[in-house]
């Protein structure tokens, strides 16, 4: 097993979001009490940034078909439930790819957070029905620890925007974006009213996402094989 740090930055005040990434040998963050009332200031400006939660629970629901050059190769089914501060999020992606050869990926996806930050995520990923990868991010002692096959990362400073949230929270204030699947931070910026585009460090479009009444309509994400469209199932096209 090997160990790797990493710094993630972030000014709440100026609403910039992360302000910088980077890997270094070790965790700079030995000052707890410096830990501790970053952490303090960080709920207290989460309080207006982040998503508001009611008291009442919510529940949100979508699904979505998947195409690629054209064809339905599968579907993405999520579910947000939100009461009393607490946001969880579960996820399943159902794919099958014929090219070459056939294969079929599934995600099965749950992310928790409590009053606007990130408390854990776990992201297991199945090929042909055999568990291919197991990722596990879990908030502890003012970090986190990221688990990823048998690699530890610590990420240090805290995390409010993930994948997870995309399909039903609008990224109207958010410059970065935590990627559970892939354990990476990038940059997510609007290009257009209700539009916005993720890109890797190299400035290169990786998706492009589409809003309607602050819910996730269309989606379009690059891969090596081709795009990926995302396309939600509307009420109607349930039940036909």
């Amino acid at each position: 097993m090997k160990t790797k740090f990493f710094m993630i930055r972030k000014n709440q005040f100026t609403n910039i979001g992360l302000l910088r990434y980077c890997l270094v040998g070790k965790s700079k963050f030995n000052k707890q009490g410096y830990k501790g009332i970053h952490y303090f200031l960080v709920l207290i400006i989460t309080g207006f940034l982040s998503i508001p939660v009611s008291a009442e629970p919510n529940d949100f629901t979508s699904r979505y078909s998947m195409h690629l050059l054209g064809a339905n190769i599968g579907e993405f089914s999520v579910r947000q439930t939100s009461e009393s501060g607490n946001v969880s999020v579960e996820a399943v992606t159902d794919v099958k790819v014929n090219l070459l050869i056939s294969y079929r990926v599934k995600y099965v996806q749950h992310t928790i957070y409590y009053h606007g930050i990130l408390q854990s995520s776990h992201v297991e990923t199945y090929k042909n029905g055999k568990l291919n990868s197991d990722i596990w991010l879990k908030l502890q002692n003012n970090s986190y620890q990221l688990v990823a096959d048998g690699d530890t990362t610590i990420i240090n400073d805290y995390i409010t925007y993930s994948g997870s949230l995309i399909y039903f929270n609008e990224p109207t204030e958010i410059k970065k974006i935590y990627k559970e699947r892939s354990a990476e931070m990038q940059q997510i910026n609007p290009v257009s009213e209700h539009i916005y585009v993720i890109k890797d460090e190299n400035e290169k479009e990786l998706n492009r996402y589409f809003y309607e009444g602050g819910i996730l309509q269309y989606a379009q994400m690059k891969h090596a094989i081709g795009t990926i469209e995302l396309k939600r199932i509307t009420t109607n096209e349930l039940n036909d």
